[in-house]
């Protein structure tokens, strides 16, 4: 049996020094040239080398059979988003097809460019990974350091990375439509998650789409606040009626919100003020997840399926190319999809 090449003999052979064969082999990436590393593990792999302990799995060549997640900061694993476990389906869904599957790296407030490379910098390869949510830059540019195939879902990172996101126009467009015919001209949005650039986009959206149709949303019907649950939903429908006072003849009869926790949120806040859903008000979201069909009234709402925006997400991980400087670098925009729900009908004499 022939004799398996020693550390010192690929140094030798590729005129590198011993100690950085010695840091390859031993699953070190951070501070090392995507073209040295190859290069090492190629003579490494050729000529058989095994070092006691080291697994195969550790050499470019071998399979990468699971894919990192990361949350945006604000997120926490004990309180689940409803869109991202969502995201997370899909994301499941189409990569165990492939035998990969998936693993929860931490946070963006849990983690610094140091601790990522701790955590990575010794661990088999990733095939990839997909961040949830919208990052920092200087957190994405930290994940692209490492030289793993990079993703961003519900967030758009051009120069960064991979995203895949939902058509936010187009969801509010179909939203508008289907009130607008049914008499509406008078809006609210109740806005969650204000901080995020998505709840932006959102309501730039509703403002383009009544003033195509020759309507206004009044500032007085616009409640934004910090977060985007069934909580914020109720307070948002409370502070709304507060503004309206005594008199609602004038105000909204539509309600258009962030999300559908905070439409069934704000529909709860109707149901105890006496206010009829929807023959006294119409309420939709920008939503296509379970929560909009979990319970009697099924919400109207139109959204990109997020199990759709995670299943297209991990197709696009599972043929991406090796991280690099002319990587092209792919944003997918998910279709919406409309449902008339239980609580739109025609506006309020």
């Amino acid at each position: 049996m022939a004799k398996r090449i020693s550390q010192s003999q690929i140094a030798k052979e590729l005129g590198v020094s011993q100690s950085l064969v010695s840091l390859v082999l031993n699953g070190r990436r951070e501070g090392i040239s995507e073209e040295s590393y190859s290069k090492i593990w190629q003579v490494a792999v050729e000529n058989g080398y095994a070092p006691r302990g080291m697994q195969q799995v550790h050499s470019p060549e071998a399979r990468r059979n699971y894919v990192g997640i990361v949350q945006r900061s604000g997120l926490k694993l004990d309180q689940p988003s409803n869109t991202f476990s969502h995201v997370q389906q899909g994301l499941f869904k189409v990569l165990q097809q492939s035998n990969i599957s998936t693993t929860f790296l931490g946070g963006e407030g849990d983690l610094d460019e140091k601790k990522l490379f701790e955590l990575l910098g010794r661990r088999d390869p990733l095939q990839g990974i997909v961040v949830f949510g919208e990052a920092s830059e200087p957190f994405l540019r930290a994940l692209g350091q490492l030289r793993i195939s990079l993703l961003s879902v519900y967030a758009s990172a051009p120069g960064l990375c991979h995203s895949v996101s939902p058509n936010e126009k187009q969801s509010l467009e179909q939203l508008v439509e289907h009130l607008v015919n049914l008499g509406h001209e008078r809006f609210a949005w109740l806005g969650g998650n204000c901080l995020l650039g998505r709840h932006q986009m959102r309501l730039s959206a509703l403002r383009e789409c009544l003033t195509a149709r020759g309507l206004e949303l009044d500032e007085r019907f616009i409640v934004s606040v910090e977060k985007g649950d069934r909580q914020e939903g109720f307070d948002s429908a409370e502070a709304l009626v507060k503004r309206l006072g005594d008199d609602r003849s004038k105000g909204p009869t539509a309600w258009i919100c962030h999300n559908g926790l905070m439409a069934r949120g704000a529909h709860q806040f109707a149901l105890l003020h006496g206010i009829r859903i929807p023959d006294d008000v119409s309420l939709a979201a920008v939503d296509r997840t379970r929560v909009c069909t979990e319970i009697h009234p099924y919400l109207t709402s139109a959204g990109s399926s997020p199990e759709e925006i995670g299943k297209e997400a991990a197709k696009l991980l599972c043929k991406a190319e090796e991280p690099g400087e002319n990587l092209i670098l792919v944003d997918l925009v998910i279709p919406s999809e409309f449902s008339t729900g239980e609580t739109s009908g025609p506006a309020a004499a």
